[in-house]
């Protein structure tokens, strides 16, 4: 039975195990921008941006530049890239796997809002440490005080977070619905 600290130290030495991996593959996420604005996925480079984007305020932003926030458990998020990228691999060659198909717009149900409460739970709990570090909060004249915590930009990106979530769950919805004949339920 593992004691809280060793928990602890287990979360941390996770991340800074697999950190490198994921910064690599975020890093190369930016092609889910590029393959719109080539014509190799049918997806929007906007949405896309959107998304890479929100992606990189939680990898970079708030783990990589909070040792804090390395230790807690929504370091693992969920991620959908595991279904995403082999369906649009196969998209690409023009070959269907309907198991696939019907994994990549079904999943995503349950784990994509899974994944939304968990970027805003790291978000959250990494508010009071901005406040308290100061990172990255933007220095004002001493008669409007002394500085605009960060903090403050990342509540905004909490608004827009689920704003744009909720409007991009109903645009996945009506994909799914357009996009595969396989039954959710046999």
């Amino acid at each position: 039975i593992e004691t809280g600290t060793q928990l602890h130290n287990s979360f941390y030495d996770t991340f800074h195990t697999t950190a490198d991996i994921m910064y690599f593959c975020q890093m190369m996420a930016v092609l889910e921008v590029i393959n719109p604005l080539l014509g190799l996925v049918k997806t929007g480079a906007f949405p896309a941006m959107i998304q890479v984007a929100g992606r990189n305020v939680i990898l970079f932003v708030v783990f990589g530049s909070l040792d804090e926030m390395q230790n807690k458990p929504v370091v693992f998020f969920p991620n959908l890239l595991y279904i995403r990228y082999p369906y649009y691999m196969l998209a690409c060659i023009s070959t269907e796997w309907k198991m696939l198909t019907w994994l990549r717009y079904t999943i995503w149900i349950p784990l994509y809002p899974l994944g939304v409460i968990a970027e805003a739970v790291a978000v959250i709990q990494s508010l009071p440490i901005f406040d308290e570090t100061r990172l990255f909060s933007l220095p004002l004249p001493e008669m409007l005080g002394n500085s605009l915590s960060f903090s403050y930009t990342l509540q905004l990106y909490l608004v827009f977070m689920f704003l744009g979530n909720t409007f991009w769950s109903m645009r996945k919805a009506k994909n799914r619905a357009s996009s595969t004949s396989v039954p959710l339920i046999h």
